[in-house]
């Protein structure tokens, strides 16, 4: 049923569903207008109407309802994703539909096809992209196919402003890149429009000027909207910008059409070209004594010339973007910067920026001094616009805008996050900035007036409001956040299932986002073979909290390897395809298990390093809450908040290990110490000795008794030296200070 609230506001309309011209064999729906039986807009309200009128309306004037969106309103609208439905329906809570009902909490209701679903909430919308893939947000300019088939228990509509946040940034992202337009550097001129028109036809630019004035564009630019804006870019330099002049001679060129007064969200798209082209401005004419002798006057003195050849074209694409855009040699790849941080370039955003070198390139006609210069402009124009001269500019630019790996995330005490960048000194904001290299963000707002009641409820349940220990997490998350690796650990959630440490982890690395990554257990583990660089490995460059399961029962550790990730010491490592690079880990290694892997290591080396936090309360099957993961996510900016309070805490007070994690790590290293394991089951101390190759049958035989490790008779020697007293006699070597049990002497026949 559609909620009362939707059915007071006046943004209804029906709808018809008709042949697609545009893809044959497919259609689309139309929205109508309910009072007319006309085409409705959503960017005309008289064209919409109450909820009654749309409903009586249906079978005269449409087949079904639509509602135009229009704040505080906006949409949430996911499609094609039958399987998800399909698992959210049987209770599965791990899908992209669970996840967007369960983290709006507003109404939902399946779509017209059943294989999506449509969530109506109030608030605003992010700024960023609105569509991507299956997943789109919109708040005006568009409207919903209403059908009343409830989807989940959210009936009401409320408010998502906060809690959108985080799925736009995940699902969507984008910085909507908005032009300003510089009113202040208007020029105006006391001279008549027919006057600047016959000025402009007599200069040097007269026959650019003149074509575009009698609206021919064929074969000079790919579109005519192309030719628009070259135009008003002419009108913008001869008019000294004047917004009304501009639009009074482009409305009596040849290049006029109905478009020009179409609806662009709250503009035109006529009023968009005045104000790009006058944006873009940076020379304009005025006249000397005499109408003839005129002047210009340089807005911007360092304007460019550029050659028309490949390296020119590399240079108008520094010009522009050498702000934006970095290559990486050793990735073989493009980086580009969205506003907020440094991204790979896997879907050709690169190769798009081209387009836009190509746009301004030709407001260079304007600036042709003569008829021959023109030609070889065109001709030069015509070249790059084909894919050979698009990638002959990209790869002239690459060593001119080259960056190594190292230089990306080099400040360890920052923490970048969507509304700023966070002083993990002292938890101050400040705005994002391309110079300092962020590759990774997490997709959180911060603000330190947030708190999080319901994550802090969740921690006294699940370590047993042990607060010794809560506050130890606290530290150990805000240590995880920094780029530090000064306490050199690793941490191991350890305890049975249903014991909340899977859901702990889960928020962690939400509000961690790109700083966050996984990897497989085997990666730490011995392995038979040992390869050169890993590329699993290259996956942690820049990441902080690296999290992994379980390993097989009965897996080893690869201490080297764990050492060295920890220590700080620089590893070697290479993407797959890539060039081997050498980088400093940052991260803080968390496994989640319910068995220990093997450690054989008894140096502090190896020891000292290990963090066992346990997790020893077990949710009762009747108290498990299968959404208490995306309830948790409702207070990602206050978790943020509270992991950020405990990177401070970090700083001041440092990470001692609580009471519950040092005893659960001396259990960890007596259950590891197979030697002590062995000598506690089968021996005693106390006078006597033993003979070295008795104790060592008695080993094996427990070893394959018990499923342990068998050690080397030599390693067996020198692991037993170091607690016994090792002596020489003739019936050979023995071990004072220590006597096997009767039933643990090895089984022997005497004939």
């Amino acid at each position: 049923m559609i909620p009362n609230e939707l059915k007071q506001v006046d943004n209804w309309c029906v709808y018809n569903i008709v042949e697609d011209k545009d893809r044959p064999g497919k259609t689309k729906k139309i929205p109508i207008n309910a009072k007319t039986g006309g085409y409705a807009q959503s960017n005309n309200p008289s064209t919409w109407c109450d909820y009654d009128t749309a409903l009586k309306a249906i079978g005269t004037y449409g087949e079904g309802l639509g509602f135009f969106f229009s704040p505080p309103y906006f949409g949430v609208d996911i499609d094609d994703v039958g399987n998800a439905i399909d698992k959210y329906k049987n209770g599965d809570t791990d899908n992209i539909i669970s996840e967007f009902i369960y983290s709006l909490g507003s109404y939902t209701e399946y779509s017209v096809s059943g294989n999506g679903i449509h969530i109506i909430c109030k608030g605003n919308l992010p700024e960023g992209g609105r569509r991507k893939a299956n997943v789109e947000m919109y708040q005006e300019g568009r409207y919903f196919i209403m059908t009343g088939n409830i989807a989940s228990e959210y009936t009401e509509i409320v408010d998502c402003t906060e809690n959108i946040k985080y799925l736009h940034a995940k699902y969507i992202g984008g910085i909507t890149d908005k032009q300003t337009v510089r009113v202040e550097n208007q020029v105006p001129l006391d001279i008549d429009e027919q006057k600047l028109i016959d000025i402009a036809l007599k200069s040097k630019q007269g026959q650019a000027f003149n074509t575009l004035y009698r609206g021919f564009w064929d074969g000079l630019y790919p579109s005519q909207s192309e030719a628009d804006l070259a135009f008003c870019n002419m009108l913008a330099f001869w008019t000294g910008r004047d917004k009304f002049k501009m639009d009074s001679i482009f409305r009596k060129s040849g290049l006029y059409r109905p478009k020009w007064d179409s609806k662009r969200g709250q503009s035109t798209y006529g009023n968009y070209m005045l104000d790009r082209a006058i944006a873009d401005c940076r020379e304009v004419f005025t006249p000397g004594d005499g109408v003839e002798d005129y002047g210009i006057i340089i807005l911007d003195k360092n304007i460019k010339r550029y050659a028309y050849d490949d390296t020119g074209n590399a240079d108008r694409f520094v010009s522009k973007f050498h702000d934006v855009a970095r290559y990486s040699y050793i990735d073989r790849g493009w980086y580009y910067y969205n506003g907020r941080k440094w991204k790979f370039d896997n879907s050709g955003y690169i190769k798009g920026l081209t387009e836009k070198v190509i746009k301004d390139m030709k407001m260079e006609l304007a600036y042709c001094e003569d008829e021959e210069q023109e030609k070889q402009f065109l001709k030069h124009l015509k070249y790059t616009r084909n894919n050979r001269g698009k990638t002959n500019m990209i790869k002239e630019s690459e060593h001119r805008l080259s960056i190594l790996p190292k230089e990306f995330d080099k400040k360890k005490d920052i923490f970048n996050v969507m509304n700023g960048v966070i002083s993990l000194r002292d938890g101050s904001i400040s705005e994002h900035d391309h110079s300092q290299h962020l590759s990774k963000i997490s997709y959180v707002e911060y603000t330190d007036t947030i708190d999080a009641p319901m994550w802090t409820e969740f921690l006294n349940q699940i370590f047993d409001n042990d607060q010794e220990l809560i506050e130890y997490i606290q530290k150990a998350i805000g240590y995880s956040i920094s780029g530090s690796t000064k306490e050199q650990c690793v941490f191991f959630c350890y305890g049975n299932g249903r014991n909340g440490k899977s859901t702990f982890l889960d928020i962690i690395a939400a509000i961690m986002g790109d700083y966050a990554t996984n990897i497989q257990p085997e990666t730490i583990m011995v392995k038979n073979q040992q390869g050169s660089a890993n590329s699993d490995i290259a996956r942690l460059k820049g990441a902080r909290f690296v999290t992994t399961v379980e390993p097989n029962e009965g897996a080893r550790i690869n201490e080297g390897l764990l050492k060295q990730l920890t220590g700080g010491d620089t590893v070697t490592a290479r993407h797959l395809y890539g060039k081997e690079f050498e980088f400093e880990p940052e991260f803080k290694l968390w496994m989640s298990t319910n068995h220990k892997p093997i450690i054989r290591g008894r140096d502090l080396g190896i020891w000292r390093r290990m963090h066992l936090i346990p997790f020893t309360v077990q949710i009762p099957d009747e108290k498990v809450d299968k959404n208490l993961k995306y309830k948790l996510k409702k207070e990602l900016t206050g978790i943020l908040n509270w992991a950020v309070e405990g990177c401070m805490k970090w700083q001041r007070e440092g990470l001692k290990m609580p009471e519950a994690v040092q005893d659960a790590v001396k259990e960890y290293k007596s259950e590891m110490d197979v030697i002590s394991a062995f000598l506690e089951d089968c021996t005693e101390r106390g006078p006597g000795a033993v003979k070295a190759s008795e104790l060592y049958k008695s080993y094996i035989n427990w070893a394959d008794e018990n499923n342990e490790y068998k050690m080397s008779n030599t390693k067996f020697g020198k692991e037993i030296s170091l607690r016994f007293n090792k002596v020489k006699k003739r019936q050979g070597i023995f071990y004072e200070g220590v006597r096997l049990h009767d039933d643990s002497k090895p089984y022997s026949i005497n004939w």
